[in-house]
């Protein structure tokens, strides 16, 4: 609930210059608002993302999990022939259903980013999971490596897509169990004009060791705006869990809010129209 305060303060206000759609998303950044909704992004952000459940299937208590992400974008030939998008992602203060809080596992998703016509994005790499965790209920204790893929198709005012992630343990705390899960994230965005947007990117997890499933539902509202010359993109998104293995999720909320960075690579940036 940390963010619930900050998202609120940061799209009422900007409600005052509804009426100057460039105050809102500038004419030189269109594709601004699909790049904030994105997983995986050609710009550099930022992000802090809060996500409160207040109920689990076979636990007691609440749980809240606070996350700070970096998307960077690295253009061609920096590291490999063809653009990469990279998201490192750290769980800052997680607490449990049983009250402890702590540092969660250390996240990293780097994708190699492909054209393969018709608007149509595609790429492939690896994910990783360092066992950063801090407390034994923040994280899994298991050093993970495994594939990853993404596509991305964006018709119009609509972001249609798909995240997939598949870490499997190689190392770690021989206490703890092994681990080996796909991890599916479609994401769906539909721009409805002067930076106001809606969302969907349910996180679904197949859990192949223990065959429990995480299946949620969910739909959310955000906006991208201007403060003074920062953007910025906030979000709220509700969430419910179709599934009932255990322990999971029943519900919650989840809050975000996003610095934007469209020109860091501004020489360099990774181009979102078909190379000509």
């Amino acid at each position: 609930m940390i963010l619930a305060f900050l998202l609120a303060s940061a799209i009422i206000p900007s409600g005052a210059r509804a009426d100057d759609e460039d105050a809102t998303v500038p004419a030189q950044q269109p594709n601004l608002v699909t790049q904030a909704s994105a997983p995986l992004s050609n710009i550099l952000q930022i992000r802090t993302q809060d996500s409160y459940v207040r109920e689990f299937t076979g636990l007691h208590g609440q749980g809240n999990a606070l996350t700070m992400a970096v998307t960077m974008p690295l253009p061609a030939y920096r590291l490999l022939p063809f653009p990469q998008l990279s998201l490192l992602t750290m769980p800052t203060a997680v607490t449990s259903p049983g009250g402890s809080m702590g540092l969660g596992d250390l996240r990293l998703l780097d994708i190699a980013v492909l054209e393969a016509g018709h608007g149509i994005l595609w790429g492939i790499g690896p994910t990783l999971v360092f066992p950063t965790a801090s407390q034994r209920a923040g994280g899994q204790g298991k050093w993970q490596l495994g594939p990853a893929t993404a596509v991305a198709f964006t018709p119009e005012r609509w972001l249609i897509g798909l995240l997939a992630q598949n870490p499997i343990s190689f190392a770690g705390d021989h206490e703890r169990n092994e681990t080996n899960a796909l991890f599916l994230q479609p994401f769906v965005t539909y721009q409805l004009g002067r930076g106001w947007f809606v969302r969907s990117q349910p996180q679904m997890v197949f859990n192949w060791k223990t065959g429990n499933q995480v299946l949620p539902v969910d739909l959310g509202v955000g906006r991208v705006f201007e403060v003074g010359r920062q953007y910025v993109s906030s979000f709220v998104e509700p969430f419910w869990n179709a599934s009932a293995d255990g322990p999971t999720p029943v519900y919650g909320f989840t809050f975000g809010v996003s610095l934007l960075y469209p020109n860091f690579w501004q020489r360099s940036q990774i181009g979102t129209e078909p190379r000509r």
